[in-house]
Order: structure tokens, then sequence, then C-alpha cells
């Protein structure tokens, strides 16, 4: 018995949700003189409304100036309410309610708007937000990186970032990490990126967008790498027996000029050639080797076997 009274009230639960009204909205069109248009997206409780059956209406009070479902647009791959509203009286506020025909719920919506003849708010690319509770309308960049790469220095401000990085790293193939304002979007070229999954050309200026979370501010960036040569290594090999020591340093300065020194004495001069400069034949000692700024104390040993 209580497992039919179980299934009787879940029957009855199920039927009142398939069967449940939507809101019942209507405008009397002809009493009014001017219209203004909106187009929108809708947003219940953190949550985008994503059903043609969804509803959003406009009020005055208690009467609707205006109604209207949802459309999906496939080039957007978004629904947005296509919504004309209706006054006789420019700047008077507008009141938004919206229906969730999923949860069978409508809600008011805390932010208002002043009515304001013959405009147009929102647009396919920067829709109007109608949501509740409201979204963040940040639209920042917090911050940019590459991936597996340790910046030397990192800055955003006044819509630039500026990177130094290692010139190791091809600028032709790097994978952008970065962060935004909480629901935000960062876009290249109107399309949304996703951080750390897609490398690209950073050989010429990249700019990017950014989009808040309500699409009611966008801010701009540009991206200035500098980048600055790896220092250079110093490898040594001990002289053995009769088999004399060597130097070698290794850098990317192609050409430029190394000094080797023993003691106060200069004893060779040579470029770094297909990255590296070698010296050959040392006898055991301490050694300077100098290229530009830096220079490095090398100890060759005499090892015997």
């Amino acid at each position: 018995m209580k497992k039919r009274v179980a299934i009787f009230i879940l029957f009855l639960v199920s039927s009142s949700f398939l069967f449940a009204q939507a809101p019942v909205w209507k405008v009397n069109e002809p009493a009014y003189q001017y219209t203004m248009t909106i187009v929108a997206k809708l947003n219940m409780d953190n949550i985008p409304l994503k059903n043609v059956t969804d509803l959003v209406g406009a009020f005055v009070g208690t009467t609707c100036r205006g109604v209207s479902n949802l459309t999906y647009v496939p080039s957007t791959k978004s629904y947005y309410a296509y919504l004309t509203v209706f006054s006789n009286t420019p700047g008077e506020a507008i009141t938004f309610y919206i229906y969730n025909s999923a949860r069978n719920k409508t809600v008011k919506v805390t932010k208002t708007i002043p009515f304001a003849p013959y405009e147009t708010y929102g647009n396919l690319f920067q829709s109007y937000s109608i949501a509740e509770p409201m979204l963040n309308n940040k639209a920042e960049l917090l911050t940019f990186e590459f991936l597996n790469i340790k910046s030397k220095t990192n800055s955003i401000a006044s819509g630039i970032v500026k990177l130094l990085i290692s010139d190791s790293y091809r600028l032709d193939s790097l994978t952008p990490v970065f962060t935004c304002s909480n629901g935000a979007k960062l876009l290249k070229n109107r399309i949304e990126q996703t951080s750390g999954l897609l490398s690209d050309n950073f050989t010429k200026a990249v700019n990017y967008e950014v989009l808040s979370e309500d699409e009611s501010t966008i801010n701009s960036y540009a991206i200035s790498i500098t980048q600055f040569p790896d220092p250079p290594l110093f490898y040594k090999i001990d002289a053995v027996c009769k088999k004399l020591g060597s130097i070698k340093v290794v850098s990317k300065l192609e050409g430029a000029p190394v000094q080797l020194n023993y003691g106060s004495r200069v004893i060779d001069n040579r470029p770094i050639s297909n990255g590296a400069a070698i010296f050959s034949d040392l006898l055991s000692g301490t050694y300077v080797a100098t290229i530009g700024n830096d220079n490095k104390i090398i100890t060759i040993n005499l090892l015997v076997k």
C-alpha cells in the first residue's frame, strides 16, 4: 500500500512539472507610441538559459511592456532574446522578469533600465545581460605568461602586457597561459581563447580583447615581448699527465670575441664560431675567460692517473 502511495505522489509531482504553465505575458502594443529593442542573453542563478521556451518580460509596475522567447543563433552558438519594449514616457524605469521553463521558475531582475525611444541595446557579439543575480562587469587581464617559460619580468598596465624572456625560446610557437576577471573571456579576432591549450605566433604584434561576464565591458590588450640573450656557458677539461687541458665558451652571440687571460697576460683571442670558442693546449693554472660583460675564473688542474 505504501509503495502505491509513493508511486502516486511521484506521478502527481511529475505531472505538475510536465504540465506547468509558462507566464502569460501580453502587451497592448497599439496603446504605446515609442519602442526600444534589446538583444539579450538570460541568466538565472548564474546559469545561462538555453531553451526556446524560456521567457523574458519587460514591465512598468504590473503592466507588461514587452515579452520574448529565446532564439538559437548557430553562428555564435548562443541563445538570445529579441525583446521589443513599448512606452509612451521616455526615461521610465523598465523592470525585467525571467522565466526558466526547465525549472518552472520566474524571478524578478534587480537591475532596471530607463526607457529610451528607438534605442537598441546589445548585439550578437556584446549582448545586453538580463540576469539575476547580476553578472560581473569587470574585463581585466589579470595574468599572462607562456606555458613552461619563466619570464624574467612581466607587467600588465594600460592595456599593454610586457614580458622579458630568454632568446632561447622561439617566438613563433608559444602557448599563452592566462587568467581574467571572474567570468570574463579572452578573445583573439573575436574568438574565445583557452588558457594553456593552443600555441601561437608572437614574432609580430598580437592583440587580445577581454569581454566581461555580462558582456557590457570590453578591453584591449597588446602583447609586447622582449628577449634577452642567455648568459654564456663555460666548460673546462683538466690536464692529464702529458695531455694538456682546454676551455670551451658557449654562446649564441655568434662572432662575439672571447679573450683568455693567464694571470695578467692575454694569451688568446677568438670569436664565437658555430656557437662556441675553444681554447686548447692549456697548461695547468688559473685562467680568466671574458665575453662581453661576462667573465669566468677557470682553474685547469693537473690530474695524475
